[in-house]
């Protein structure tokens, strides 16, 4: 993409949009000679929800966890603390192997001896990998996320060549880095190393468990296949709804002891509950089988890392079971807001997974019963969402009504989706965003359209820019 590689000049700036004090750095406007910098102006006592629009192969997974990384690195240079939490959807094995052709290309290209004092983190992670051939098949499936990892690929991308060589990072002043990562897996699908091996060395790995007591029966009963109108699951449900009580032990005992019931009804009761004894998600005892303490998943929160919750397919858990996660991690988030006063950012790629579409969207549905709460209470909580999705028309238009600020990255998919931003929008009526129809020509052209798009603050003032590379991986 040719550009102008001139640098605007340093000078007070009263809009806020223009100022580096205001914001994270969000990337620089498009149709301007002196291509400025733009900032996101974080706004105290007020919700700053953000919402990310834009089909699949533009970029816009890349350019929320480029927001992630300008957040962590704004709060830091501030002297702040800040949460942060991601939402993983998937792994992505092609980005292995771009990864791996990269190295072998600057092997080729610089010598193993200086290819590795250049890439130190590059070169540790192939290290790591030779050295533990025996997780070789498990090996080769970052995630979406893997921001342990620099991102050392775009470099070899080029905004201009004349009058000499500027790549994406130089040009927008920033560098490949990676950052401190915590990945919480549940019910972990491969071995928990070679997940840790696969996002990168600053990558922290842990597995994520809930408490019995914050699973309902009716999820239960659901989970492991518990028929209505039998006597153990009548039994199991007055325990287990009615009385409170968790534990599949005592249960066992109070069945065995009060409960006037033939014994084939016990022997499957104590199937049942050894089933969900056995079951690695729920939490149970104190200790684990390498003595570390049991703690839920949301113990492990924390600000001196960027959190990654892994739905991938590192995490072996239905919909259900996701949308819980989600209702109790905003009951947490509650408490801590409470009680630490720090601001927080949640990010949810393909928002839509989780909430469903409108039409789906109920009391029922506990992802959307916490989304409609953080929307509520973001602000005076300090908590502030970013969600990202392919198509607008699908979801409720209360989550697209409340956001403060829409970003559109490269096209839409639907020209509905146009037909709301030009509501949701105040200068919507001037927008002329393409929408991409599954042709040739516009997969040709996704390319040259990828990491470019338009946003609009508070949904008043909207600009087409060029948005910020990720650095991480």
């Amino acid at each position: 993409m040719a550009v102008s590689i001139k640098q605007p000049t340093t000078q007070a700036v009263d809009i806020p949009y223009f100022d580096p004090s205001s914001g994270p750095y969000l990337g620089r406007l498009m149709n301007t000679n002196k291509k400025e910098k733009l900032y996101i102006p974080l706004k105290v006592g007020e919700a700053n929800h953000i919402f990310m629009l834009g089909r699949t192969g533009y970029g816009k997974t890349s350019t929320m966890k480029a927001l992630a990384e300008a957040l962590w690195e704004y709060y830091h240079n501030q002297g702040k603390d800040v949460m942060i939490i991601i939402f993983e959807r998937k792994y992505d094995y092609s980005k292995y192997q771009r990864l791996k052709q990269f190295w072998r290309k600057r092997i080729e290209e610089l010598g193993k001896e200086e290819a590795e004092r250049r890439h130190q983190f590059l070169a540790q992670y192939f290290k790591l990998q030779e050295q533990h051939p025996q997780l070789k098949h498990m090996l080769g499936f970052p995630g979406d996320f893997a921001m342990g990892l620099p991102n050392y690929i775009l470099m070899d991308t080029l905004v201009s060549i004349k009058p000499y060589p500027v790549n994406i990072f130089t040009w927008h002043g920033l560098k490949p880095r990676s950052y401190p990562v915590r990945r919480i897996v549940f019910r972990p699908t491969r071995n928990i190393y070679a997940i840790k091996l696969d996002n990168g060395p600053k990558t922290e790995v842990v597995e994520g468990k809930i408490h019995l007591k914050d699973i309902s029966f009716e999820m239960l009963a659901k989970k492991f296949d518990i028929p209505k109108g039998t006597a153990y699951g009548r039994i199991l449900r007055k325990y287990w709804k009615v009385y409170k009580i968790h534990d599949p032990d005592r249960i066992l005992h109070l069945a065995k002891t009060q409960e006037p019931v033939r014994e084939s009804t016990l022997e499957s009761l104590q199937s049942i509950l050894e089933e969900i004894k056995a079951d690695p998600l729920y939490l149970k005892g104190n200790l684990t089988k390498t003595g570390q303490e049991h703690k839920p998943f949301t113990e492990y929160l924390t600000t001196d890392k960027i959190n990654v919750i892994d739905f991938s397919d590192n995490s072996d858990l239905d919909l259900e079971e996701q949308r819980l996660i989600v209702y109790l991690l905003w009951k947490k988030l509650k408490v801590i807001a409470g009680k630490r006063r720090v601001d927080i950012w949640i990010f949810f790629d393909e928002i839509q997974d989780l909430i469903g579409t409108a039409g789906e969207a109920s009391r029922h549905n506990l992802a959307w019963l916490a989304m409609e709460e953080l929307y509520r209470k973001g602000r005076s909580l300090s908590v502030n969402v970013v969600a990202g999705t392919q198509y607008l028309y699908k979801l409720p238009m209360s989550l697209i009504m409340g956001a403060t600020h829409i970003a559109v990255i490269g096209a839409l998919a639907s020209p509905k989706d146009l037909d709301i931003l030009r509501v949701a929008i105040m200068d919507g009526d001037k927008l002329n965003i393409p929408i991409e129809h599954d042709s040739f020509e516009e997969f040709v052209k996704r390319r040259k359209k990828k990491g470019r798009g338009w946003f609009s603050f508070d949904r008043e003032f909207t600009v087409k820019m060029y948005f910020r590379p990720n650095q991480s991986f």
